[in-house]
């Protein structure tokens, strides 16, 4: 079997790979974890094993996370003869598909292409071997089980004999014979029939109740050793308790030592406590003795600056007040010059609404008169649609019924039939449609309903005869139009063709247009006003532009024009605005002045009261440092802050060195050691008390079962035992006879297979010596053709005490041994199977790693080998592979 092409979708979380293999040579198929590396060859046994319709967890588990499609996988392979692409789709859209192109054309779907590859693989593959050449992932890589490859086999006995392979007829019939014999008393396997097994049960049935027996007896007996051992564990306890609480009265004496010693330490912490706070008042007291000292000397100095200051700002103050003055009288000034600006605005101004109250009432008598027009509109467009009876929802049903008519109508002229008239010389005609007079040869087609008729007068009437079906279409048609006559008299045109009614509904739908129009008109021109609100506001707008041309005087001019009243109200307003930035000019510079003497007012008073205070304060500091000297001068202060120091250093010193004594005394430890040593006198005596009551039961278990005769019992129970196995015995003796003649048979029979197993061994030898160097040996078990043991430089170690890199090594050399051995001699059999290793060789060092690379190129030249890795610097020295990287595969 070789693989040359797989082709994954949607398997597990590849979404699409297609990967090509060597038929023969190194295939190295690399790309970190989890992109799909081992999805493939768990892609194959999924093909080639599960039908598309399986539920095994391994085909649920191929489906993608979150996904709702169906993994595929497509392979193209050779497997013997046959050439075939092989696809199958699990779970959505189950589907299995084959097509084998040689030796001859096949196409097959379904249950059927899957018996059909299994009819193929059962014919051209060596299924052992080709699951023994699989290395899967996550599974340990030891040996693989070869001895039940059939195809190895055959390989290994035509290179041991150098001719062609043993059959089935080569076999001695001696052995067949010892055989069928063996076969009375065992299985084909070796082990027991039926009978030999039904003896056995019935042996070991007496055999069990002999052993309860004995059992129940040796039981009674070792309660009573039970019941012994008790007792000595009681007076053993008893015996250990008082040493136990001597233990722990002299734990807890040393433990009230050590409190003493604790209290000692405690107090000499006191002591030194006591000792630093009278250092630290000291030391309080020298640096308020500074600071007072310091508070003077600033106190005096602060005096004079602020009498120097204070003469300085007299004169600042005379200079501010003159110009306070002067800003004053400029305000005035500027104040007089405002008011007339103001004046002539307010004039102007007044001549400018005037204006704006003008053109506002023609503006509301506009608005006033479009309203008045839309409500004209809206009472026309109200009378009309208050008085016609059609709605939109009788308009459709008119509509709907129209549509009945005619297709009743057109059901009952197919009813009927059409007519050819053609005219054999000049003659009147009368058709439901009309009168008309037809030329000679001339031709009509007449469609006629039933029961109409086309009539030559004078001459001739054809009728088209009413038949049952043309009598419903009539029924139908009479009941369509009267349907459709009664919604036209509900809308109010009665007799009236449909037309009418639509024309009714058109002049509807536009009157409530213009209605609706009408409406938007009134509200635009009303906008935030009811009609009642704009007449009042036309009444009030009038009243004021009569009264402003009753208040005009004989000396003041008339309105002005709108743009000669703008202009005076700009001329106006600037030299408003002149006057005003004068004024607040002016206004700054008085409000600057003022500020600067009220402030340097401000700061003559609050320098004469800092000036008071400092007076003050200087007074009770000096008084203060007078009354404080008088008490201890500095020097004596001084020494005594040193000298209580000094005395606060030595009671910590002492301190420390017994807290030094009691650390090292480990108050610690000592309480878990009491508190062990009492819990242990606490448990003492719970254990005792405990195998004091197991003691009492055990006495009247004991008590009871002594009166059952149990020794009786087992003697009786032993005795029939003996008879039963002496029979199994004879039994056994005549089966152990068929089975050793057949071991005899069977061992000379294994020591002729041994005699092919040196091809294989010479093979495992030969890649052997790539990876452990020259003079590499092994000893193959014939078998299971795996390796037993490995010599190197005279060495020899068993397989199981190799180190895990040798050990793996050799198991990937069993395999490409095998592989090799089965390969087709010629170029055109395709027969063998890949060796396929996913991600193996963790264990090796990289002196090993090449050689099993030159061992996995000479494999190649033979066979198909396939690695799997997300390691690609293990198999880098393979010189002839071929490398696919995975994540190129858009996984």
């Amino acid at each position: 079997m070789r693989i040359h092409r797989l082709v994954l979708r949607d398997f597990r979380g590849v979404e699409h790979a297609d990967v090509t293999f060597d038929a023969t040579g190194v295939t190295v198929v690399q790309g970190p974890n989890e992109v799909g590396k081992s999805s493939l060859a768990d892609a194959v046994d999924m093909l080639l094993e599960d039908l598309d319709s399986s539920g095994r967890a391994r085909v649920k588990a191929a489906q993608p996370v979150g996904r709702d499609v169906g993994p595929s996988v497509e392979m193209e392979f050779e497997s013997g003869p046959y050439r075939m692409i092989y696809t199958k789709q699990w779970v959505k859209g189950a589907r299995t598909e084959l097509r084998v192109t040689g030796p001859s054309a096949e196409q097959l779907t379904g249950r059927e292409a899957h018996e059909r590859v299994d009819a193929i693989l059962t014919e051209t593959l060596d299924v052992p071997l080709f699951q023994a050449l699989r290395y899967q992932q996550g599974v340990p890589l030891g040996q693989a089980d070869l001895g039940s490859s059939a195809s190895l086999a055959t390989a290994l006995d035509v290179a041991a004999t150098g001719g062609a392979p043993a059959t089935a007829d080569d076999t001695g019939t001696l052995l067949d014979a010892i055989a069928r014999e063996r076969g009375e008393w065992s299985t084909a396997g070796g082990s027991p029939n039926k009978a030999r097994t039904d003896l056995r049960a019935a042996a070991a049935d007496a055999r069990a109740q002999a052993d309860e027996a004995t059992a129940r007896l040796a039981a009674l007996e070792a309660r009573v050793d039970h019941h012994r051992r008790l007792e000595r564990e009681i007076a053993a306890s008893a015996e250990a308790e008082p040493g136990m609480r001597d233990t722990v009265a002299a734990l807890e004496s040393a433990r009230a030592a050590l409190t003493a010693q604790e209290v000692a330490v405690r107090e000499l912490d006191r002591t030194a406590q006591l000792a630093e706070g009278a250092a630290r008042e000291a030391h309080a007291a020298r640096a308020a003795r500074e600071v007072l000292v310091a508070a003077v000397d600033s106190g005096e100095a602060a005096l004079a600056e602020l009498a120097r200051q204070s003469e300085d700002a007299d004169e600042a103050l005379a200079r501010a007040t003159d110009a306070r003055s002067r800003a004053a009288e400029a305000l005035v000034r500027a104040g007089d010059v405002r008011a007339e600006a103001d004046a002539a605005l307010a004039i102007a101004v007044a001549d400018a609404q005037h204006l704006r109250e003008v053109l506002e009432l023609e503006m509301f008598r506009e608005r006033r008169d479009r309203a008045a027009a839309a409500d004209a509109v809206i009472d026309e467009a109200a009378a009309f649609l208050e008085s016609c009876a059609l709605t939109d929802d009788l308009m459709q049903r008119i509509e709907d019924a129209a549509v009945e008519d005619a297709v009743s109508r057109g059901r009952l002229q197919a009813a009927g039939g059409r007519l050819v008239v053609r005219a054999e010389s000049a003659l009147p005609v009368e058709t439901p449609d009309g009168s008309r007079a037809l030329a000679p040869g001339e031709e009509i087609a007449v469609d006629l309903p039933p029961g109409a008729a086309v009539v030559v007068p004078g001459v001739v009437r054809v009728a088209l005869a009413q038949g049952s079906g043309a009598e419903a279409a009539a029924e139908s048609a009479r009941r369509a139009a009267d349907a459709l006559a009664a919604l036209l008299g509900e809308a109010g045109v009665p007799e009236q063709p449909v037309d009418a009614a639509r024309a009714l509904d058109r002049r509807r739908r536009d009157d409530e247009a213009r209605m609706e129009s009408a409406r938007i008109a009134r509200a635009e021109a009303l906008r935030d006003l009811t009609a009642d609100e704009l007449a009042d506001k036309i009444t009030r707008a009038t009243e004021r532009v009569g009264a402003y041309t009753r208040r005009a005087d004989a000396t003041t001019p008339g309105p002005l024009t709108p743009e000669e009243a703008a202009a005076a109200r700009t001329r106006a307003e600037g030299a408003q605005a002149d006057a005003l930035r004068a004024e607040d000019a002016v206004r700054l510079a008085h409000a600057a002045a003022e500020r600067d003497v009220a402030a340097l007012q401000g700061a003559q008073k609050e320098r004469g009261g800092r000036a008071l205070a400092t007076a003050e304060r200087l007074d009770h500091d000096r008084a203060a440092l007078a009354e404080a000297r008088a008490l201890a001068d500095d020097a004596v202060l001084t020494r005594r802050a040193d000298e209580a120091t000094a005395a606060a250093e030595g009671a910590r010193a002492r301190h420390a060195a017994e807290q030094a004594l009691l650390a090292h005394a480990d108050p610690e430890s000592l309480d878990v050691r009491l508190e062990n040593a009492r819990d242990a006198v606490d448990r003492l005596v719970r254990e005792r008390n405990d195998a004091a009551l197991r003691a009492e039961r055990l006495l009247g278990e004991i008590s009871q079962q002594g009166d059952e005769g149990l020794a009786d019992l087992a003697v009786r129970a032993g005795d029939a035992a003996a008879d039963m196995e002496e029979d199994l015995a004879r039994a056994e003796r005549r089966a152990d006879a068929a089975e050793l003649l057949y071991d005899v048979m069977a061992r000379h029979r294994d020591a002729a297979r041994r005699a092919f197993v040196a091809p294989f061994r010479d093979e495992v030898e030969r890649l052997a010596r790539l990876v452990f160097g020259p003079g590499t040996g092994v000893e193959v078990d014939h078998a299971t053709l795996q390796v037993v043991s490995r010599t190197r430089d005279g060495v020899t170690v068993p397989y199981e005490a190799l180190s895990g890199g040798a050990r793996e090594q050799l198991s990937v050399i069993g395999r490409l041994a095998a592989a090799i051995l089965v390969a087709p001699a010629g170029d055109g059999d395709m027969g063998g199977a890949p060796v396929i290793i996913d991600d193996a060789l963790g264990y090796s060092d990289s002196g090993r790693l090449e050689g099993i690379a030159a061992a996995l190129s000479s494999a190649g030249r033979r066979c198909q080998v396939i690695v799997l890795t997300c390691v690609p610097e293990r198999y880098a020295g393979i010189g002839s592979a071929t490398t696919v990287p995975l994540g190129d595969l858009e996984p």
